[in-house]
């Protein structure tokens, strides 16, 4: 069976990481707007989102991704994107030309 996706919030001074595992497609967009809804509430100085346990993503995953990215640097805040990203992550930011607009960190050699 195929794990659904996972989110996980965790708040430390300064920094907000939301962990995002299992896999995510289209069916889990209310889920992720409601997530950035409240991350961009009262944007944390620091966005990680964790995706290193994360299988699959799919154009959910990159537009929530680009919408938390917009979202941090209009309150002048910053976006990370922590991995190692799954392969199929990886290929979607880079097919679509996205990789190079996230700070991706944990990736390994891929970057």
């Amino acid at each position: 069976m195929v794990p659904s996706l996972q989110l996980d919030t965790r708040v430390a001074p300064g920094c907000t990481t939301l962990v995002i595992s299992g896999e995510c497609d289209q069916d889990d967009v209310e889920v992720l707007e409601r997530a950035l809804a409240t991350l961009v509430d009262e944007p944390p100085p620091a966005l990680v989102v964790d995706v290193s346990r994360l299988l699959f993503g799919d154009s959910a995953l990159l537009h929530f991704l680009l919408s938390a990215q917009r979202a941090q640097t209009a309150a002048g805040m910053r976006l990370e994107v922590r991995g190692p990203l799954a392969p199929s992550v990886e290929r979607l930011l880079r097919e679509t030309g996205t990789y190079a607009a996230f700070t991706i960190t944990g990736a390994g050699d891929a970057a």
